[in-house]
């Protein structure tokens, strides 16, 4: 095999490696407690007690939702005022710190009670946490944006809405508050006008109809129901498209796949003799009158032949196979008709569809958004349908980032007065979701901006909850400063198969999915989550000096642009080793490997030198009950270097990621910025100057769930490569060291590997 051919290692654990976790942190208080202190809360009691009292006094045990504020310092879970809500049980929240509670008479008087005479030191330390209490009241119920719109004009709107009710995590209480919501529907005589629709456990919400701004009023005023909104319409990005006569398409070498991909568009054309003979199944959702499958075939052409069309080098081909799904409408008056699918109802074709091809189609492609949903705070409903949808099927989805459509476009460095207005929209928060964004792969003395910097319309991050979103970015287009596409976009194939130019998200997306899909065509084992973690790893060791230099690009970045050559991803040279864990971690434990072998020839001068990137990925419980705290577990890794110190302790120093000493009161900070509960997490360090020499090298990985959750064990998978650019062989060194210290490990052989040897 040759030195450039070497397979990647996957390290199995040993029992050793694993260590129970040391006890709990201090009780903190964050100020004192003093009579006025607790009147104030008492005080904040009577007043969620006076403002229920009409739920109340028609049943006491009806559940009703206050809101508790806590200080920024206290966030942190091991502050969370459980002790104060052991009677009042906290049922979600929205902002980092913002807190939801159950409450109803009882436990309200209960609570009070308590406050006077606290029962414990971690109650009074808890009431020090506190800065408000207050009830969910009608007005926040409504989205400003439904608000604004519904206010000036209810006309414009389609009068179906969406109701979604709290959900209080106890059967009796749930089916006590649907029945308590349910009930105040018919006596405003909306009987004949609502429809409950849910998926999962995660999304469940009334559709009803209305005829008035008071009606939004009246339904927000009943108590239980958390937000009421409206139904998102998706049709077909309106696209401007440059055609040419195609001449001969031709590729390097190229191999028919097994892997079957599904589009969800707008339909890819039966004209297109390039892409006909791929497509194995269609479900057409969508009138004939209504349809245009200029978009998907563009999508679908990307896939299959992107590299060839835009001269990007790549050694191998694959042909995939196509699900073609006939979902979206045309949005495009001079195509012809238009239309437009409501939310629920593309909710309902998409299952429809998982449930049909999902056991051999694996990776889906949707570009869409809505332009009117950018992404806050809280999950859209789209996102957290999609997160359903890929952990139900046991499937990867592929989200474009999302176009701006609207001067200004963004410049490169963004111009200041920007603002929000490039933020990415829904659904490409979706968490479980492979989110792209778009760069530019041509430029000109005219062009807004240059190669590889973002397109001027890619939407950017951070995702709901500060998660890395979008994930990675590939190539989709470019303008001119005249907002001419012509030489600058790229090119794909129309209905007919001629070569034309486009722009958008919608076509770097298919660009990522397409190394995606190569990767796992070439596993001998596919794995979603191990093909997800070395096309983000690939990205961010593709990409390394430009995040480094500049760590807020990530926000349009994401780990950056994935390499084309799958081989590249998938192989070892003896000068860079990859190295993948694939392993599970337990509640109330952490895996910590000692005496990691780093190569003897990375020592220069007593000093550690080379490079270093640490991807991680892991698939943690959601629930959407909890707004930014939408990821219910985190696992953090650290590789670093530790010496021994008096008395035979360890002084340990992360290095990778380098170890950031955060202000303990902005938990807030560690969130936005240091990845903390994202369930991707890329690093890369460059040893330019050297560290220091120490006793060895350690790698902790640690789970972190939420409070009060119960976390058997948590799947994940680590890759870390190790880079020397001297050329020595750090490989052999590596692999042969693991051997001495008792590691077992197996070659991840691509079938590229295996044809070689024949």
């Amino acid at each position: 095999m040759s030195e450039n051919n070497l397979p990647i290692k996957l390290v199995l654990p040993k029992t050793t490696d694993i260590v129970p976790n040391a006890g709990g942190g201090q009780l903190k208080f964050f100020g004192e407690v003093t009579p006025e202190l607790k009147k104030g809360i008492t005080d904040k009691f009577e007043e969620l007690l006076s403002f229920y009292s009409d739920v109340f006094n028609e049943n006491d045990s009806i559940p009703a939702v206050g809101k508790i504020t806590v200080k920024p310092e206290a966030i942190a879970k091991s502050h969370k005022p459980s002790d104060l809500c052991r009677n009042c049980a906290i049922i979600g929240s929205e902002e980092l710190n913002e807190i939801y509670i159950k409450v109803n008479r009882k436990n309200i008087q209960e609570t009070i009670e308590m406050v006077k005479n606290p029962p414990s030191q971690k109650f009074q330390a808890n009431m020090t946490a506190i800065v408000d209490i207050q009830p969910i009241k009608p007005e926040e119920k409504i989205s400003p944006t439904f608000h604004s719109i519904v206010q000036e004009d209810f006309n414009s709107i389609k009068k179906v809405i969406k109701l979604k009710v709290f959900d209080f995590e106890d059967d009796f209480d749930n089916a006590q508050i649907w029945d308590y919501v349910i009930r105040k529907l018919c006596s405003l005589h909306f009987e004949d006008k609502y429809e409950i629709i849910s998926y999962g456990d995660q999304l469940k919400f009334l559709k009803i109809e209305v005829t008035s701004y008071d009606d939004i009023i009246k339904l927000a005023s009943i108590n239980g129901v958390k937000t009421v909104g409206f139904f998102q319409e998706y049709s077909l990005p309106q696209n401007v498209f440059s055609a040419t006569e195609i001449q001969t398409l031709l590729d390097s070498e190229y191999r028919d796949s097994d892997v079957t991909i599904g589009i969800i568009d707008g339909g890819i054309s039966d004209d297109n003799p390039f892409l006909k003979p791929y497509i194995v199944a269609r479900e057409e959702y969508v009138n004939k009158v209504y349809q245009n499958p200029q978009h998907a075939t563009f999508i679908a052409s990307t896939i299959q032949y992107g590299n060839v069309l835009n001269s990007i080098s790549a050694p191998a081909a694959y042909r995939f196979k196509f699900v073609d799904i006939v979902a979206i409408p045309n949005s495009d008056e001079d195509f012809g008709s238009t239309d437009s699918i409501t939310e629920d109802d593309l909710m309902e074709i998409i299952e429809e569809v998982m449930e049909k091809y999902s056991s051999t189609t694996k990776i889906w492609n949707l570009s869409l958004g809505i332009e009117n949903k950018p992404c806050d705070g809280s999950m859209s409903d789209l996102g957290v349908f999609l997160d359903y949808i890929q952990d139900t099927y046991h499937v990867q989805v592929f989200v474009s980032s999302g176009n701006v459509n609207s001067l200004p476009l963004r410049n490169w460095p963004p111009q200041k007065d920007i603002g929000e207005h490039d933020r990415l929209i829904s659904p490409a928060d979706s968490v479980r979701a492979i989110t792209v964004g778009s760069v530019a792969l041509f430029d000109s003395a005219d062009s807004i901006v240059k190669f590889n910097e973002p397109s001027p319309f890619s939407r950017r991050g951070p995702g709901a909850n500060y998660i890395v979103k979008p994930d990675v970015v590939d190539y989709g287009g470019n303008y001119s400063t005249s907002y001419k596409i012509d030489g600058l976009g790229v090119k794909g194939l129309n209905s007919s198969g001629k070569i034309i130019e486009g722009n958008g998200t919608s076509y770097s997306t298919p660009r990522s999915l397409q190394k995606y899909a190569s990767i796992y065509e070439e596993m001998i084992e596919p794995d979603l989550l191990l093909a997800k973690a070395m096309l983000i790893h690939s990205a961010r060791m593709n990409s390394r000096e430009l995040l480094d230099e500049h760590p807020d690009n990530i926000k349009y970045y994401g780990f950056g642009i994935p390499s084309a050559d799958t081989q590249d991803i998938l192989q070892c040279s003896k000068d860079c080793v990859t190295l993948v864990f694939k392993q599970k971690i337990s509640h109330g434990s952490h895996l910590e490997m000692y005496d990691f072998p780093y190569p003897k020839s990375l020592i220069k001068n007593n000093k550690y030198i080379g490079e270093i990137g640490m991807t991680l990925a892991y698939l943690p419980p959601l629930d959407q009950k909890y707004g930014r705290e939408y990821c219910r577990t985190n696992i953090d890794v650290s590789f670093g270097t530790y010496s021994y110190i008096d008395g035979g302790k360890i002084d340990y120093k992360g290095q990778v990621p380098l170890e950031s000493k955060w202000d303990e009161k902005f938990e807030a900070a560690r969130v936005k910025h240091g990845f903390k509960w994202s369930p991707i997490k890329s690093y890369y360090r460059k040893l330019s100057r050297g560290i220091n020499l120490e006793d060895g090298w350690k790698l902790r990985i640690d789970l972190t769930p939420r409070d009060g959750l119960y976390v058997p064990s948590q799947e994940f998978v680590l890759i870390i490569t190790i880079k020397d650019s001297n050329g020595n062989d750090i490989y052999s060194e590596i692999t042969n060291a693991l051997r001495e210290r008792g590691y077992i490990t197996n070659n991840i052989e691509t079938k590229f590997q295996v044809r070689q040897r024949q």
